[in-house]
């Protein structure tokens, strides 16, 4: 049935290639671990309804697949493990933990790093996928000196920490998977918000920087005018570049490069031919935020900090390693396979963006609600005796046909929907299966739709006293024509 099973896709990047690969058509098998909060379809109802917004139109759904890719099988049952065998042909591993430093290598970010993907490999081997696509991080370099090729790394100069570790343990893992056939490796740089609406999910990196520079800056007296003087020399010279690339960037061009044969088995950095620089990152911030007064005073830290520099180097010192080591990457594949798709670069009204959304959204602490879903579909179909698919399968092909069709293929975009394939089992009865197979005639729908197409035929039937199977023969359930996609 050709489903993509994409992991990770609650995160910022995962969310955006979701919805770019749905948008395009390609059929979803999503792994999503349910929160103390929100099941796992809700979870993606939540990131897919924020989609749409930047969309402007409704989109079709993954099948979800609550599981946990820290557990072993990634935590499905023997059935769900045989639908993936049967359903999925390719995966894209996309999950990741971002902590930097960990307690053992029991905890994050080796437990979801290492042990997550040697989990997702298992998997793949027991289902017989052998289509595997890894999203590492540039980082897997450690402290090698730059450039740095689109090559297999090694860790022969060491790491800066347990994140760059453990991803490179999770690449090697994969690399080393004898049955898999020409992995494909995405190396992304450091992710940040989307280039044009600032919008993010995480604030690490970047963003943690500029919440600290808000912080700092916004505690200070203003004058006047509403101009605040920061005291802060910082033990750079200002020139040092940063690897930041926007997120929906990151997703266009991987979805892209996930539809090129060129790009398998292919090791592909993301990097911005255009690093923004420390200064400029400070002198955008201070526009925004009405300051100045930063100084750059080479590479020693001022023995007498005052109390903002205390506070300053204080709330930076994780990234501090990277201060005077964010190497130059090589981009030949970009450049060879994407060449109109250039990196966005970070200029000052984009940096706005990002820091008028991390206002809005109080920096991660403002309440997101997920939307209220009136129908799920899911729900609604699984609800239906067999003779009662059959009509609805009748029902969605025409309504007309001197007998219902053998299998058809159901998508229902928008809020609450979701893919089935309803098959024909005997002359008065089908069955009801997840995803879709697009050999087979399928038909798009929204939620209106199948909800006419499920309650009208019951109605119908209660008024002639008989059930609904029996309102085949010139009893057409009402529903507005749907969409043949194929």
């Amino acid at each position: 049935m050709s489903h993509l099973f994409v992991t990770g896709v609650s995160g910022l990047l995962g969310g955006q290639l979701m919805a770019r690969l749905l948008d395009q058509g390609r059929q979803l098998a999503v792994l999503v671990r349910p929160s103390s909060k929100a099941s796992g379809r809700e979870r993606i109802e939540a990131i897919l309804a924020r989609e749409e917004e930047t969309f402007g139109h409704r989109l079709p759904r993954p099948v979800v697949i609550e599981g946990e890719l820290t557990s072993p099988s990634c935590g499905l049952a023997d059935a769900e493990v045989e639908w993936v065998r049967r359903a999925c042909d390719s995966i894209l591993h996309n999950a990741a933990s971002l902590e930097f430093i960990g307690k053992d290598r029991e905890a994050e970010p080796w437990r979801t790093n290492v042990g997550g993907t040697r989990n997702l490999l298992d998997l793949a081997a027991r289902t017989g996928i052998s289509e595997f696509h890894h999203v590492s991080t540039a980082y897997v370099c450690g402290l090698a000196p730059g450039p740095i090729p689109e090559a297999p790394a090694t860790a022969s100069h060491g790491f800066r920490n347990d994140y760059e570790a453990s991803k490179f343990e999770a690449e090697s893992l994969v690399r080393s998977a004898r049955f898999l056939d020409r992995p494909t490796f995405f190396r992304p740089a450091v992710i940040v918000g989307d280039s044009r609406t600032g919008a993010t999910s995480t604030y690490h990196g970047m963003m943690a920087m500029l919440q600290l520079m808000t912080v700092i800056v916004r505690s200070l007296p203003a004058d006047e005018t509403g101009f605040r003087k920061v005291s802060l020399r910082l033990a750079m010279t200002g020139d040092e570049q940063r690897n930041f690339i926007p997120v929906d960037w990151v997703a266009e061009a991987m979805v892209r490069l996930l539809g090129m044969p060129e790009a398998r088995g292919r090791t592909i950095h993301l990097a911005p031919e255009n690093p923004i620089t420390i200064r400029q990152l400070i002198d955008f911030t201070s526009s925004y935020l009405n300051s100045g007064g930063v100084e750059f005073c080479g590479p020693r830290k001022p023995s007498d900090l005052n109390d903002i520099e205390s506070a300053a180097y204080g709330g930076k010192s994780l990234y501090e390693p990277y201060e005077q080591t964010d190497p130059v990457f090589e981009t030949t594949t970009l450049a060879e396979l994407t060449p109109d798709l250039p990196c966005p670069i970070i200029d000052e009204p984009m940096l706005h963006r990002f820091l008028a959304y991390g206002d809005a959204d109080r920096w991660g602490k403002r309440k997101h609600r997920g939307p209220v879903i009136e129908t799920w579909c899911a729900d609604l179909l699984g609800s239906l005796e067999p003779a009662e698919l059959l009509s609805v399968a009748r029902a969605v092909a025409g309504g007309a046909a001197a007998s219902p069709p053998a299998t058809i293929g159901i998508d229902v975009v928008g809020a609450g929907g979701g893919s089935w394939t309803i098959r024909r089992d005997c002359k008065a009865s089908a069955c009801l299966e997840r995803g879709l197979d697009h050999r087979l005639p399928c038909y798009t729908l929204t939620v209106d739709e199948l909800a006419a197409a499920v309650h009208a035929g019951p109605r119908t039937a209660t008024a002639a006293g008989s059930p609904l199977a029996q309102q085949l023969g010139g009893y057409p359930v009402a529903v507005s024509p749907a969409r043949a996609v194929s």
